[in-house]
């Protein structure tokens, strides 16, 4: 959020709290966090917290989650984690690999019980995203982008396959953009190539086609244009062509990922800002799936601690939103990016995977530093198929 936009929020939560006569929520799934927050003075951000966690009492659907990762590299208590990925290893699914990325330094792997295997120190690192079966110095390997807010570049890396391993920076390519910010990756049914969608606090978006030359890598921007206002979240539906893009104040916008296409304002029906019920900005990470051979989309809904689901077809629709709450581990609160896997990958994930990032992680009521959480994607599937 710009400054602006927090002191607006700020306006809203203390007005929200009058309402409610300043008390604190009567039923808090994540009850850590309702300890914590009343733990606080009543300064704006306890104010934001608490009209955060009241408006998520509107939900009625909640899952769990299934495992976590090791925390995030960072100072106690500082926003750091931010955005997954999910490699799936076709010839060893147990080898999976989840990328989540860290803005205080670089990018953490972690396997499928959530343990970090490795930890590449590369500058802030915001957003993530990766597409297999790139061609690089003669190997096939899973070509990385991450948006560096460091150096103001995407940075690529790329999996190694047969070592099971994420590299270490190949090359930064500096953005126009003032300050980089979202980042997804689109590879064309129609051509073949791979493509970066890089977008910035301005509301510039580039999109940059990736090549791979005589085991150098080419980079050419060959399409830009701008959104109403600030977004993060991307993702693209390579089978359909089309990017996702979440506008944090305003809804999530639909745009041809094919680069000869003008860029129009098309917004995913229920999620625009004059037509709304169930999201409140922050609009955060975008995630794609299929169901019974329908399309979905996933979007975090950050002002309320929740998650919302969309059909997407010609007319689009809102289906429900959930939130994660305390189990055996505790819930997702305030997620950032969010990535799905919707196909088999072991026992554990029959069906698929959700991660996403949480922004208060806790043991008991210890709040610990930020990690991601996994989830069996068959939780969210049954709430499309029993609503």
């Amino acid at each position: 959020m710009n400054y602006l936009m927090k002191i607006t929020n700020i306006i809203l939560s203390f007005l929200i709290l009058l309402i409610i006569g300043c008390k604190k929520p009567d039923q808090v799934h994540n009850t850590s966090l309702e300890k914590y927050w009343s733990g606080l003075d009543s300064s704006g951000f306890s104010l934001y917290l608490g009209a955060a966690i009241e408006k998520s009492k509107v939900f009625t659907k909640h899952i769990t989650a299934d495992l976590e990762t090791e925390e995030v590299l960072s100072d106690h208590k500082v926003d750091a984690a931010d955005d997954p990925a999910i490699w799936i290893n076709k010839e060893n699914t147990g080898n999976s690999l989840i990328l989540g990325t860290n803005k205080k330094g670089g990018v953490h792997v972690y396997d499928l019980e959530g343990n970090e295997l490795q930890f590449i120190r590369a500058g802030c690192i915001n957003n993530i995203d990766l597409r297999d079966n790139f061609s690089y110095k003669g190997k096939d390997v899973v070509l990385v982008a991450g948006s560096n807010c460091t150096l103001n570049t995407i940075a690529l890396f790329y999996i190694d396959k047969e070592k099971n391993r994420l590299s270490g920076t190949i090359l930064n390519i500096k953005s126009d953009i003032t300050l980089v910010y979202g980042i997804c990756m689109y590879k064309s049914e129609v051509s073949g190539k791979f493509y970066v969608f890089i977008n910035g606090e301005k509301g510039e978006v580039e999109q940059w086609e990736i090549n791979s030359v005589n085991g150098e890598i080419e980079a050419e921007v060959v399409r830009n244009f701008f959104v109403s206002s600030r977004p993060e979240g991307m993702v693209a539906d390579d089978e359909n062509g089309i990017l996702f893009i979440g506008v944090e104040e305003e809804g999530v916008l639909k745009v041809r990922a094919e680069p000869e296409n003008e860029f129009k304002t098309l917004w995913v029906n229920g999620s625009n800002p004059d037509n709304r019920t169930f999201i409140s900005a922050d609009i955060e990470g975008l995630a794609y799936f299929r169901v019974n051979d329908k399309t979905y989309l996933l979007i975090s809904s950050q002002g309320n601690f929740s998650y919302a689901i969309f059909e997407i077809s010609d007319t689009d629709k809102y289906i429900t939103s959930f939130t994660i709450v305390d189990d055996k581990i505790d819930g997702a609160e305030e997620t950032d990016g969010l990535e799905i896997y919707d196909g088999y990958i072991n026992e554990e994930f029959p069906n698929g995977m959700l991660v996403v990032h949480d922004g208060y992680n806790f043991v008991g009521d210890s709040l610990q530093r930020q990690n991601f959480k996994y989830v069996r994607l068959e939780k969210v599937e049954s709430l499309i198929n029993n609503n």
